[in-house]
Formats: C-alpha cells, sequence, structure tokens
C-alpha cells in the first residue's frame, strides 16, 4: 500500500507551514517512519512526553538537529546538548544554581530597566521593532550578563545565532553561512574562554563550572568550552524572543484578552506561557536510539535517528482542548514548550522571567499597541520558527 502521508522536516512545505502535517501524523501515523533517513517522528504528546523521559534509550549523542540525527552530519566540536549520562547529570546539577528561581529573581531590575530604556526610545518615535529593537537586545544582553560576557558583545552574538539558525529549504545540513556563523561564534566564545583561564582564579562563575568539569573523564579545552557556551548562547537569545513575539502578535489578535493582561499584568506570565504552547519556537529536539526498544508498538534499532515533535505534541487536542486556539485562560496543563525530562531547557525561568516582563511593560506604556501584520517577517525553518522582525506601533 502507498503511504498518502508524506513527513519529512526538510520538505519546503512542511517548513512553511507544519501544523496540517502535525495534525495528520497525530491521527494517522502518530509514530512515523521517516524511510528516507531511516528515522522516527514523534506526534502525540503523551508519546513525546514519556519519550523524552527515556534518556536512556533516546541519547544526545549524536545531536539534537535533524541534519545531526537522520542526515548523520557532525558538528565539528561537540555541545553542550550532545552530553549524556552519567556526565549530563553531573554537569546540570552544577549549572542548575544559575538558573533556579532565586538567581533569576534577582536579574528583574535589570531586565526591567532595559525594557524601559528602550521603550522610551521607542514612544519618542512611535514605533520600534519589537523583535529586533527590543526582545533580542534584551535577550542578549541578560545572556552576557549570565556568562559573564561584555555586554557589547550582545549585538555580535545576535547576528550570528541569527545566521546560524537560519535554513534554506535547499538545505538539509546547515548552509555554508550558518556553518561560518557557528564557527565565528566559536572562535570568540574560545578566546573569552582562554582569556579567562588566563587569570588563573576561580570567579564562580558558569564559565568556571565549565573549566573545573571533567567530560569524559577528561578536562575540557578551550574549544569545547565555548562551544558549550554557545548552546547557552543560543537557546538563551535565539528562542525567548520569538515566543516574545508570537505573545504580542496573539494578544493583538485577541484584544479581550490584551485588556485582560493591561488590568491584571500578573497574567503576563500566562500570555507567554500560552505563546509557548500555541506556537513553540523549537519545533522539535532530535534523539538517536541507544538500544533495541519497542516504543508505541514499534520496533526501533540503534542509531535510527527520532524526532520529538513539541510542537505538535503541543497542539494535540488529546491534551489540550481545541488547541489551534490562543487562550491564555486555558487550565495550566503539562507544556512541552521548554522540553521534558532530564534535558529540560536549563534557562527556562529566565525565559520566563523576560517574557513576563517586556509584556507587563509594553502594556503599560502602549495598552493600545498595534500591528501591521503585513510587515511581520518570519523564519520558517526546520526546526526553529517565529518571528524575526516585528514593527509594532506603540500608543
Amino acid at each position: 500500500m502507498t503511504r498518502s502521508l508524506h513527513y519529512t522536516p526538510f520538505l519546503p512545505e512542511v517548513m512553511a507551514d507544519p501544523y496540517p502535517f502535525y495534525r495528520r501524523l497525530r491521527d494517522e501515523e502518530p509514530v512515523y517512519f521517516i524511510s528516507e533517513y531511516d528515522g522516527w517522528a514523534i506526534a502525540r504528546f503523551e508519546d513525546v512526553w514519556q519519550a523524552a523521559r527515556q534518556p536512556d534509550v533516546f541519547v544526545n549523542a549524536r545531536g539534537t538537529t535533524a541534519p545531526q540525527a537522520l542526515s548523520k552530519i557532525e558538528q565539528p566540536v561537540p555541545s553542550l546538548n550532545q552530553i549524556d549520562d552519567p556526565d549530563h547529570t553531573r554537569l546540570r546539577s552544577q549549572l542548575r544554581r544559575f538558573f533556579t528561581r532565586a538567581p533569576v529573581a534577582r536579574l528583574e531590575p535589570a531586565v526591567r530597566e532595559t525594557v524601559r530604556t528602550i521603550l522610551d526610545e521607542g514612544l519618542e518615535r512611535g514605533e520600534l521593532d519589537a523583535m529586533r529593537e527590543l526582545a533580542e537586545p534584551l535577550a542578549a544582553r541578560i545572556a552576557c550578563r549570565l556568562l559573564a560576557l561584555p555586554e557589547e558583545a550582545g549585538p555580535l552574538l545576535t547576528a550570528w545565532v541569527n545566521r546560524y539558525t537560519a535554513n534554506d529549504p535547499e538545505d538539509e545540513g546547515r548552509s555554508s553561512d550558518a556553518m561560518a556563523a557557528t564557527m565565528e561564534m566559536n572562535g570568540y566564545l574560545a578566546e573569552f574562554v582562554r582569556d579567562w583561564r588566563s587569570r588563573g582564579r576561580s570567579e564562580g562563575e558558569i564559565v568556571d563550572v565549565f573549566l573545573a568539569c571533567e567530560i569524559g573523564g577528561r578536562k575540557l579545552e578551550d574549544l569545547e568550552i565555548a562551544s558549550h557556551l554557545q548552546t547557552l548562547v543560543i537557546g538563551g537569545t535565539d528562542t525567548t524572543p520569538k515566543v516574545i513575539g508570537t505573545a504580542l502578535v496573539e494578544l493583538f489578535r485577541h484584544p479581550d484578552q490584551r485588556n485582560a493582561v493591561v488590568d491584571r499584568p500578573a497574567l503576563a506570565a500566562a500570555a507567554f506561557a500560552e505563546a509557548l504552547r500555541y506556537e513553540a519556537p523549537t519545533h522539535f529536539m532530535a534523539r538517536t536510539v541507544a538500544k533495541p526498544t519497542r516504543f508505541a508498538g514499534h520496533e526501533m534499532k540503534p542509531g535510527q535517528g527520532v524526532l520529538l515533535l513539541f510542537a505538535s505534541a503541543n497542539r494535540d487536542e488529546r491534551e489540550h482542548p481545541d488547541p489551534d486556539r490562543y487562550d491564555l485562560h486555558r487550565d495550566p496543563r503539562r507544556n512541552l514548550g521548554f522540553g521534558h525530562g532530564a534535558h529540560i531547557c536549563i534557562g527556562a525561568q529566565v525565559a520566563r522571567l523576560e517574557g513576563r516582563v517586556l509584556l507587563q511593560e509594553l502594556l503599560a506604556r502602549a495598552p493600545g499597541y498595534t500591528i501591521d501584520e503585513s510587515r511581520i517577517v518570519y523564519r520558517r525553518a526546520d526546526q526553529i520558527h517565529g518571528t524575526l522582525s516585528l514593527p509594532v506601533g506603540l500608543r
């Protein structure tokens, strides 16, 4: 029998609008065999949730992107999200103290001051680009603060990350420019690590954790530490602004919900969380099967790539009623926007803080903001989706 459903993350029509494909996958083949790549895509919420809880079966070692897991394209220097246990648990436990509620809460004054300063400039002009002039600079500034990087590195990091996450439908791996961007960023971060190492003392920063730790029984080289820092930079500067962009667009489209946040600023947290569910910027994370396993009735072999389709799972009506509707008032349920299990996003608290504060401040200063949707620029790649440019009229 010929299959009527054809899915790979690299298809131009999937990149343009994956949600119709996700619905068909959930309804027709929720654990889908991608024959061209001898890999799998898991589409339903409960299946993705359970797979993410099995890090011994579905491992990160080969990488978490589709080119790595499906096309078997190797990254020149392994990154933080390619580490599995026992090293992963040990390293994550040392990094977690930088990302728990108390230290993140201490960032709030800096986040709020940054947003207010940028909004002051935008209000004078009557317009700003909520991505390029507000959400991205905010995320980059806070990432620099967390990683002890100089503040002036923020625009450089943002530019590199935007080049790295761009993907042409013709490319099943990263484009040559994307690979150049990652090497340039790694070079910058490696120089930062070398300078830091030369100081000869620990200052209690994230880079010190990497300098002291061992992976695979040995200390890390500067370029390896730079690659791990790069993972934190990408996570901190790329995805959070895209969630904020979705929240601003959907609140504009739903004035009743926007007015609710204006009247009750505490609802900004729910508006951000619902945007994360509704349009998760990271549509999937890839894993590799580590050992023979039977999952949801399917036999999976070692070495096969597996896509955990978070964006599909978050639109699964089996978990979220009326999932294609943005509704900040919906009952809180499980949300895969930050992933799940051992590899859940370590910076989730930082993202929530930035999203909540930015929405609160913008709606306090410009509750009647406007968006000309014809001017929005979107990124729709194999793995990352969201707004790149979002001009907002401030009033």
